[in-house]
């Protein structure tokens, strides 16, 4: 992207930079608190904005006291501020400014403080403290060359105090997990030792005073719960108010975290090439839809491979989007999967999921495209509630969801028989509004987690009937790499289990990325040679779109819909990805690369 309206003046002239100057020992920067500009669209892969970063660390500033630098309007595609060489190269009045302020705050108060406010674009409630550390082994280490941002005393005072408050109010503290701020251009790094000798003045001059052991520095990664506004955002605000205040309570910490400045010992190759070889997360989940309340949903938990996460979406109303994500290993036993406020777990002979928690309301589910465009339409609706009871149908054979539960997950399960189909009820509550919900569903191996991660087209789709004339249920996946002909599968659940088919062919098309498919059709031949042919049509929808391989977009259309055999009527759901190496949306304002 050209560089041009980039300025090297003083910061009187950024509109896009708020001052606040303040006598205090505190010091807040905001480096991602602007907006995608319209020339971001034309990016394959950009990185999302901190979006309400810069409202928060106002109100910080205004609350404490203290001193702040808030980029409100600078998108990052254009200028990151949290990388030194793009500030050193196109901004470095920015980097002087900071080296006053802390040299001005040790001066006056003989120690600085510095909080750097950014977003993480996981909707659970956590915050993750960057330090250049990472949990390893039960102590906090620092990953790589990253040099520790921070005394001991202050990660055992005023950040584990501030762990402390978030916990009491539901709130997850981590250290590093997705973000330890331990990258050479990271801006945490120069408030430490490891730009001593920096050829740049400003660089060198703050990290000369971090030496002398009288600068703290904390990135504060806050997830989507924790920025919009509404009670979680009141009370992640409250705790760190209260902790940097010197108000309240002191920081009396039962149990110090252990910390080894050492760095982490370099993992061998063979290692890492084992580790490689997991190329995809084993995912467990349910999916279902009741086509008379026009209300689907997906909920999956990784358990296995590489995956590390669970998450829930609620399609409904026609174009609306609800949806709750969570990083970091879920809960297993040989019933149930557990990741927070989302579960899944064998009651009997059915399986419940159950939810109840925030989740982010995006009132036009297309936004999604773009996961700023998304974020920044949606609301937070902090006390979602799902509680849906599946029973399970033996029709298809012995589901051994216990079994699949505890196993590795790999997509070797996938096309075995440990899905199955049935009915499901229950209910469900967004934004206040209940809903009975009865449905038609499918648990087991995710749908959306199987098949081969390579691919340049992929196209699937499943479907569940009632009516004893027709199959139970049936499934059917394309998957093309390349220019062979695609690898294509399909089965049927009959009145005496599965039986493979031959697919003939699966036709999902769509005129765009922004629209759902305008023609959905499969036809199947069982192993006695009769035909089945099958006529879907869309009910509801959303465009997702991530970056792939090899500087690549994957674009998918994914959701729910009516499928007809002849005059029989029964609901499902499909998915239909593509890669592109190129923009295929010119609404793709910016998209899901999210990085410190």
């Amino acid at each position: 992207m050209p560089e041009s309206g980039l300025h090297t003046a003083t910061a009187a002239s950024e509109s896009w930079l708020e001052v606040i100057d303040a006598d205090s020992p505190l010091l807040l920067i905001a480096p991602h608190g602007g907006r995608a500009e319209p020339r971001t669209r034309s990016l394959l892969n950009p990185k999302v904005n901190d979006l309400h970063t810069a409202d928060i660390t106002r109100g910080l500033a205004t609350r404490l006291g203290a001193s702040a630098l808030i980029n409100v309007a600078m998108d990052r595609n254009r200028l990151d501020c949290n990388r030194l060489s793009q500030i050193i190269e196109h901004a470095p009045w920015l980097l002087e400014m900071i080296a006053d302020r802390v040299a001005a705050i040790v001066a006056r108060h003989a120690r600085v403080t510095v909080l750097l406010i950014h977003g993480w674009n996981i909707i659970e409630p956590r915050l993750d403290f960057g330090l250049g550390l990472r949990n390893s082994g039960g102590e906090l280490r620092p990953p790589g060359s990253a040099c520790v941002s921070a005394c001991d005393d202050f990660i055992n005072g005023p950040l584990a105090g501030l762990a402390e408050r978030l916990q009491r109010h539901g709130i997850k503290p981590t250290y590093g997990m997705r973000y330890p701020g331990g990258g050479l251009q990271n801006l945490l790094q120069a408030f430490t030792a490891r730009h001593r000798e920096s050829p740049n003045a400003p660089l060198r001059s703050i990290s000369e005073i971090a030496m002398s052991g009288v600068v703290d520095a904390a990135q504060l990664e806050l997830s989507v719960a924790l920025r919009m506004p509404g009670e979680l955002r009141a009370r992640c605000e409250d705790a760190i108010a209260e902790v940097f205040s010197g108000k309240g309570d002191p920081h009396v910490i039962r149990s110090a975290n252990v910390i080894n400045r050492a760095p982490r010992p370099a993992v061998v190759r063979p290692e890492i090439g084992a580790a490689g070889t997991i190329a995809a997360p084993g995912r467990i989940g349910i999916e279902f839809y009741d086509p008379a309340a026009h209300f689907g949903a997906m909920a999956s938990f990784d358990v296995g491979g590489a995956g590390m996460g669970a998450r829930i979406m609620m399609l409904f109303d026609g174009h609306r989007a609800a949806l709750f994500t969570a990083e970091g290993r879920p809960t297993r036993s040989a019933g149930a999967v557990t990741h927070g406020p989302l579960s899944l777990r064998r009651e009997g002979e059915s399986i419940v999921l159950a939810f109840r928690g925030p989740a982010v309301i995006v009132p036009d589910a297309t936004a999604y495209l773009s996961i700023e465009r998304a974020l920044a339409s949606g609301r937070l609706d902090g006390n979602a509630e799902v509680e849906m009871r599946f029973e399970i149908d033996r029709a298809g054979g012995e589901f051994e969801f216990d079994r699949i539960l505890t196993s590795s997950g790999t997509a070797a399960d996938a096309l075995s028989s440990s899905v199955a189909f049935g009915r499901v009820s229950g209910k469900v509550c967004i934004q206040g509004v209940a809903r009975t919900i009865n449905g038609f569903a499918r648990a087991g191996m995710s749908f959306t987690g199987l098949g081969p991660q390579k691919f340049t087209a992929r196209r699937m789709i499943w479907a569940c009937f009632e009516d004893e004339a027709v199959p139970h249920a049936l499934e059917a996946r394309s998957v093309a790499i390349g220019d062979p002909p695609p690898t294509q599968s399909a089965r049927i659940l009959g009145a005496g289990g599965w039986s493979p088919c031959e697919l003939s062919d699966l036709t999902i098309e769509t005129p765009s990325v922004e629209e759902p498919p305008h023609r959905m059709l499969a036809s199947l031949r069982r192993p006695d040679g009769s035909s089945c042919e099958i006529d879907g049509s869309v009910e509801c929808f959303i465009p997702l779109s991530r970056p792939g391989p090899e500087q690549s977009r994957i674009y998918t259309s994914l959701g729910f819909a009516s499928f007809r055999i002849d005059a029989h009527r029964g609901s499902g759901m499909f998915e239909y990805s593509r890669v592109a190496d190129s923009v295929l949306t010119a609404a793709d304002e910016n998209d899901d690369s999210d990085s410190d």
